[in-house]
């Protein structure tokens, strides 16, 4: 257990480096961050893959269609959506948003546990965490949205940044669950050959989608824009290791500890991005960012406590 949530810290980390990517490569549209990342990932599990080759025999057509389903959505069109979010609303505003993804991870997972006959807790005991992770969402909104409106930036954008933001946390609040049902059915698969299999198919996806929108856009300076080498020094970066190695550590984690506890991992990474977003603008939170991570931190902190206690009691227990 306690290995697992090495793994899941170990992931939260690496994932809350890419945040900086937009911040960072300024000069690029996140479009083209999110596939420049995605096929050096891609590349980086093929290689993998090939020494792995001789678990492809045990795969059946399903295992290929989950595997890509799971790639295009958690890897490619999630990407794509938090890099906007970075892009309109910042780094901070975009980390906040994952942190809703605990707890509904968590609640999904109850429910399902639930309907499975499994140990679970009533929803009324999850009010007040609840309430402690919406108070610090809004406490933390608001005191970026004021950033924005003191630097006379449009509030439309902040907006969009937050919309674009929640839709990446509506897949990623899909994509740990659906990865880890695969994972709890085949416990002899290798985590890294499951990571490998899903990120393999990024190589040809990202590089075609990557030279598609480089020609039919033609803002992008052939191959690889205005910073070819600090682009490419930050894709070896993001894909190799905030990318391909995060979701190593993650499946390796998602085979050892419950899915719901799991869900609660997540929240390791809005922290990092929040921290490395601070550390990058060398800039201290305001008293209002930092109750409203103090509220989500509890929140989620209450949550992880009522269901770690609810494991090993009997389902039937509702009051």
């Amino acid at each position: 257990m306690w290995l697992g949530i090495l793994f899941g810290v170990g992931a939260g980390f690496l994932w809350g480096l890419t945040y900086l990517l937009p911040l960072a490569l300024s000069l690029y549209d996140p479009l083209y961050i999110a596939l420049g990342r995605c096929t050096v990932m891609g590349g980086t599990a093929v290689a993998g893959l090939w020494l792995q080759r001789k678990c492809l025999k045990d795969l059946t057509l399903s295992d290929w269609k989950v595997a890509f389903g799971l790639t295009m959505i958690g890897n490619v069109i999630q990407s794509w959506t938090i890099f906007l979010s970075v892009e309109y609303a910042g780094a901070v505003i975009a980390g906040m948003c994952f942190g809703l993804c605990p707890v509904l991870i968590a609640l999904i997972a109850n429910e399902r546990d639930r309907r499975k006959g499994k140990p679970f807790l009533p929803l009324h005991r999850l009010a007040l965490p609840l309430a402690a992770l919406f108070a610090g969402l809004v406490l933390a909104n608001s005191s970026e949205l004021s950033d924005f409106v003191r630097a006379g930036k449009d509030p439309l954008r902040f907006f969009f940044g937050l919309a674009f933001g929640l839709s990446s946390t509506a897949m990623w609040t899909w994509y740990p669950i659906r990865n880890a049902d695969w994972l709890l059915d085949h416990p002899r698969v290798s985590p890294v050959f499951w990571t490998n299999l899903q990120c393999a198919i990024l190589l040809p996806v990202g590089a075609a989608l990557f030279a598609f929108s480089s020609f039919i856009r033609g803002d992008l300076a052939w191959p690889l824009g205005p910073e070819p080498l600090k682009f490419a020094g930050w894709m070896l970066f993001a894909g190799i290791f905030c990318s391909w190695g995060a979701t190593a550590l993650w499946n390796a984690m998602s085979q050892r500890v419950p899915t719901a506890l799991a869900g609660q991992m997540l929240v390791i990474e809005s922290i990092f991005s929040i921290v490395f977003a601070h550390l990058w603008g060398w800039k201290l939170p305001t008293l209002t960012l930092i109750a409203g991570v103090l509220l989500m931190i509890g929140g989620i902190a209450w949550s992880l406590a009522l269901f770690s206690s609810a494991k090993g009691k009997a389902p039937a227990a509702e009051s």
